[in-house]
């Protein structure tokens, strides 16, 4: 079982024509320990065919960067003196990951296992936070992770994972329902202020990437997540030769109803999410209880008969996973948020789906996705925000 998620992109890097190219050796031998457990020396020589001499030089190699730990077996199987056995020391590298929860601001320190090793946060009023303010929250909780590294850990780097619309080449959060006083905020700011180099992620695109991942058949070779909920966003992941690429627009302000008048927050009118998202039906709501959090109104949705409710966002859905489908032909959808966590609507939407994109069609007969309701897993979206800088560092120390 592997032990380090995301590994197997880390090892892409180290592969050449062979196990035993001198090119990449080490990084190999580290993919290698990290992927079995209980791996030794004498085993790592005998399935790469490297000279064991070889192996030993390159594992100490490992060994003083502090990339891997040895020890002996606990439980002895077999007479004489048991082998050492070699396992990846996860605190060696640690990246920072700041990121929201509804209106609370945090940043985790997060490990090569995935594991959250300290978490600061700061709960805010997020209609209020204007860009100064944002940022030196960020600031702060940044330090307090940073005093808080484990001993030994190397700093792999720092991201941010945000909501909403963000550019992250420019690393400017354009806009978020929830942070109205934050448009188009530069976060180059607050690179300049921490004088380290700061990533710019959107939130689904770093939990699609941990997801795909983990997918539990490698013939899934592409994937779409689209989460409904506050807003409707979705990102998009294909495997490639040369790696993986990910893009996708805002399907949540595309339009499937040309006769739809809603306004939305991003000032264009007939945009899904402008029916569809929760902020649009709190606003049409008569009901007072009816809350905009979305954990909450997951619990609310369970608490009601939604028999009759929601016909229209559940239509507008399917359309636009149609579209989605007919443009991008993923092997999988995943869909998450609230409204599809909800049994009831998520077996209405997939009949919607099956309206809307008739499996007997001509051309959508070798179309079809398998789709899933899956819960939004805020671990995923820290792993894919590091995951960056765990293979750059990666890099570098398994460097020959």
């Amino acid at each position: 079982m592997t032990i380090i998620p995301m590994l197997s992109q880390y090892s892409k890097q180290f592969n050449f024509d062979g196990h035993d190219m001198p090119a990449g050796r080490k990084g190999r031998i580290f993919s290698m320990i990290c992927a079995q457990p209980f791996q030794t020396r004498k085993k790592i020589a005998e399935d790469t065919g490297i000279r064991p001499a070889t192996v030993s030089k390159l594992v100490l190699d490992l060994i003083e960067t502090g990339l891997v730990e040895e020890s002996r077996p606990e439980e002895i199987s077999q007479k004489g003196r048991p082998e050492i056995v070699l396992s990846p020391n996860v605190n060696r590298l640690v990246a920072l990951v700041g990121y929201t929860v509804s209106r609370t601001i945090h940043c985790a320190a997060v490990n090569l296992a995935g594991e959250v090793l300290h978490v600061a946060s700061e709960k805010t009023v997020a209609d209020s936070v204007d860009p100064d303010r944002f940022i030196t929250i960020m600031e702060s909780l940044y330090r307090e992770c940073m005093a808080n590294l484990p001993k030994g850990a190397q700093f792999a780097g720092y991201s941010i994972s945000l909501p909403g619309i963000v550019n992250e080449a420019e690393k400017k959060w354009v806009y978020s329902i929830y942070w109205p006083k934050l448009l188009g905020l530069d976060l180059n700011v607050l690179e300049q202020k921490l004088q380290t180099p700061v990533g710019v992620r959107k939130n689904l695109n770093c939990e699609l990437h941990a997801r795909f991942d983990k997918r539990s058949s490698q013939k899934t070779q592409s994937m779409v997540l689209v989460h409904w909920g506050l807003g409707i966003g979705a990102a998009y992941v294909c495997a490639q030769e040369n790696g993986r690429r990910s893009s996708l627009g805002e399907i949540g302000h595309c339009c499937v109803d040309q006769a739809s008048t809603a306004i939305c927050k991003c000032g264009m009118v007939g945009c899904v999410e402008a029916e569809a998202g929760l902020w649009a039906l709190k606003q049409k709501s008569s009901d007072p209880d009816m809350p905009i959090d979305e954990r909450r109104f997951q619990t609310y949705l369970d608490q009601k008969d939604n028999e009759q409710d929601y016909a229209r966002q559940i239509e507008l859905m399917a359309l636009t996973l149609r579209n989605v489908v007919l443009t991008l032909t993923p092997d999988e959808i995943v869909l998450t948020g609230p409204f599809t966590h909800n049994e009831a609507i998520f077996k209405r939407l997939l009949a919607a789906f099956d309206k809307a994109l008739p499996p007997n069609s001509l051309i959508t007969k070798d179309m079809r996705p398998h789709i899933i309701a899956g819960d939004k897993h805020n671990a995923d979206e820290l792993i894919g925000a590091a995951a960056h800088h765990f293979g750059k560092r990666l890099g570098e120390l398994c460097a020959d």
